[in-house]
């Protein structure tokens, strides 16, 4: 089985289609349909890869990227943007963060499978 990863999106639909998509590639996917969901799955599950959108209700992608890589363990996992926001302040936002890739929606699957390609190992 290749990498664990993470999806986390309030649009339900592209949260699934990702994660179907994903699996289709071997990768062990969970997906969660908002923040707070992200960070108590990601707490179970312990991916390797998280993918986040920016703009969820409640716990932003932001601040569940925080909440993270506050948690042990958390510190050296990948997390990868998946936003509609191209301008400059989200970009600057994410870096502060420590977003490891930042793509703008529609985000091009063979982009992403390309980075965790690039990531190495099973």
């Amino acid at each position: 089985m290749k990498k664990r990863v993470l999806v986390a999106d309030d649009d339900k639909d592209a949260a699934d289609t990702l994660a179907i998509l994903l699996r289709q590639q071997d990768y062990q996917v969970e997906v969660a349909y908002s923040g707070q969901q992200a960070v108590e799955i990601a707490a179970k599950f312990d991916p390797d890869v998280l993918i986040l959108d920016l703009t969820m209700p409640a716990l932003d992608g932001f601040q569940t990227a925080n909440r993270l890589r506050a948690l042990p363990g958390f510190e050296n996992k990948h997390f990868i943007a998946c936003t509609g926001h191209a301008d400059q302040e989200h970009l600057d936002k994410a870096s502060r963060v420590q977003f490891d890739d930042y793509l703008v929606k529609p985000c091009k699957f063979n982009l992403i499978v390309k980075i965790l390609d690039e990531l190495g190992g099973e």
